[in-house]
């Protein structure tokens, strides 16, 4: 009986320990307050239910700075748009930590030199390689548009009707993946059908693995992942013809670093993640054109004046050639994929504190802040700030039209923050979103049915772009005698 106390009391000092080094925080002079949370999750729950509201309330007491804790990790939230730029150039404020809690709990692997990999391989989605991939991209769009009017499945009037998810994958998402691995053979698992539904299926858990929950609390993505990582080898990949040159330069830097295939398997699916952002923004902009139909007619009335004018330098049996630069100079397009972007964002814009640091906020206050802790900053907050946005939880189309947007009486520098600010493909992100949505409204009328709606979930408040709560059915079909259009460097 002794011992058995004994060996209890032993146990409880353990535990007791280990609570109080990795959950209980007691707050030091000159830090941030700290928001009161539950006894083992601290504000996760909270957060989980919904990250806004939980935000928004949080900065009404305790102002623009503020602590709280998820599991076992505490983080610094600063809540001031102002200090954006602050955040960003902090020395003490590291990407690298946060990357490899992402590779190694969600995709485990470790990249090895991974700072100048990132710093390398991003170079590969900007600039001219930007154009590279946008004119593959424009290519696989082509095919899938192409390949997504089902003739044997129209209705009486032409039309063609699918689950929006459904018919999104097999156009946008399609076309992302083979504009990364270009066209693999028949009968590949490692295709776009097949990897879209694991994917989607494995990105619900994305939270829970990040915080370093074991994958094998979750069955369903263990089985999502057992499909992904089926992939061909990286010399096949390599051998592929319209293979990216992101993919390209990556798996050559990994191989000559001594990384294996299952790192380079899982750098692929790191690089897709990030791409699967974008297929979810042109969920929402299908979903919005639809349900918002003087939308959809004022950016048709900009695509058809574009058109029309490029089309007097064309042949008339010719497809009118775009460029980038055409397209970024429609302010309706603009607005209609900022405004989106706005809306249903759930980015969070996390650093890992590698030293004890003071931090002086725009309007001059100083914190300290701990080395090993997290700071973040959480944009859907200050997306959905009325003081900024005018009845912000309403959609509206023309918001971003010629405006600008301020904070307790100053301009904000960088209103909407999209897919976090060290993303080296957002250019590119956007620009496939924007490519694809022009071509979607100049060749196809589509429409969801009136009694259908979804809303972003908010339970996925972490995810770049939030998913739907549910899929509604969207019918379509194509726009007879319009312009075929081509994108050129």
């Amino acid at each position: 009986m002794v011992a058995v106390t004994i060996y209890l009391a032993v146990l409880v000092a353990v535990l007791l320990g280990a609570y109080i080094k990795y959950f209980f925080r007691q707050r030091r002079k000159g830090e941030p307050m700290i928001v009161p949370g539950n006894f083992i999750w601290g504000n996760g729950k909270d957060f989980a239910e919904n990250a806004v509201s939980f935000i928004h309330k949080a900065q009404a007491k305790f102002g623009d700075i503020f602590t709280i804790r998820l599991l076992n990790q505490h983080l610094t939230i600063i809540a001031d748009p102002h200090t954006y730029e602050r955040v960003c150039k902090e020395k003490n404020f590291d990407f690298d930590p946060i990357q490899e809690q992402v590779n190694n709990n969600v995709f485990s692997f470790r990249l090895f030199d991974a700072r100048k990999m990132i710093k390398e391989a991003g170079k590969k989605v900007k600039g001219q390689y930007l154009v590279a991939n946008m004119v593959s991209f424009s290519k696989h769009l082509d095919c899938a548009f192409d390949d997504s009017v089902n003739v044997a499945t129209q209705n009486e009037n032409g039309w063609n009707e699918a689950g929006l998810r459904s018919m999104a994958s097999n156009t946008m998402f399609r076309a992302i993946f083979r504009t990364i691995f270009g066209k693999g053979k028949n009968g590949d698992v490692f295709e776009p059908n097949t990897v879209y539904k694991s994917f989607d299926s494995f990105h619900k858990y994305f939270n829970f693995l990040w915080l370093g929950l074991p994958i094998k609390l979750f069955p369903n993505a263990c089985r999502a992942l057992e499909v992904l990582i089926q992939q061909p080898n990286s010399q096949e990949i390599m051998m592929r013809d319209d293979v990216s040159d992101y993919i390209k330069f990556s798996t050559e830097f990994m191989k000559a670093n001594g990384q294996t295939e299952t790192d380079i398997i899982g750098h692929n699916l790191v690089f897709l993640h990030v791409n699967y952002n974008t297929f979810r923004v042109t969920y929402w902009l299908i979903y919005y054109l639809s349900k918002f139909p003087e939308a959809r007619e004022a950016l048709r009335e900009e695509i058809n004046d574009l058109v029309a004018h490029k089309a007097e330098f064309s042949d008339s049996d010719e497809a009118v050639e775009m460029d980038l630069e055409d397209v970024e100079k429609l302010p309706v397009l603009n607005s209609i994929v900022n405004e989106t972007i706005r809306y249903t964002s759930g980015v969070f814009m996390v650093r890992a504190i590698t030293k004890d640091t003071s931090f002086e906020m725009e309007n001059g206050e100083k914190f300290n802040l701990r080395a090993g802790d997290r700071v973040a900053m959480y944009p859907p907050a200050i997306h959905k700030d009325p003081e900024i946005f005018e009845n912000p939880l309403e959609y509206k189309y023309d918001r971003f039209v010629d405006a600008k947007f301020y904070k307790n009486g100053r301009e904000l520098k960088n209103p909407l923050l999209a897919f976090g600010s060290l993303c080296p493909g957002k250019k590119l992100a956007i620009a496939q979103a924007k490519w694809y949505i022009f071509n979607l409204v100049h060749q196809f009328d589509f429409v969801v049915a009136d009694e259908q709606s979804c809303v972003p979930d908010v339970h996925y408040h972490g995810h770049e772009i939030l998913p739907p709560t549910n899929d509604v059915t969207i019918s379509y079909k194509r726009i007879e005698n319009v312009k075929k259009l081509e994108l050129v460097r």
